[in-house]
């Protein structure tokens, strides 16, 4: 892999790991501010196995929202080999 690729993966990775910190961050800060009231909960989550997205969701409309997102994700994995492919040929 050349070294701007792994510079770009390596920086995709972090900013991955970055996301999910403040996303915690926020909804710890969040569920501090509403101790009394009771806040409905939705969560979901997307496993690719290679092109292929499993979608795990709490209600319909999660669920269709990852769906967009899986697919969205799989496009983007589909175009990756398939130009990483074309330029190995080359």
């Amino acid at each position: 892999m050349s070294p701007p690729l792994t510079l770009a993966a390596m920086l995709l990775i972090l900013a991955g790991f970055l996301l999910v910190f403040i996303a915690v961050l926020m909804e710890f800060l969040r569920s501090l501010r509403q101790k009394d009231t009771e806040v409905e909960k939705r969560g979901g989550a997307v496993v690719m196995i290679g092109p292929i997205p499993i979608v795990l969701a709490s209600d319909p409309k999660t669920a269709r929202m990852l769906l967009v997102l899986a697919i969205i994700l799989t496009l983007i994995l589909i175009f990756l080999m398939v130009f990483l492919r074309l330029r190995s040929l080359e």
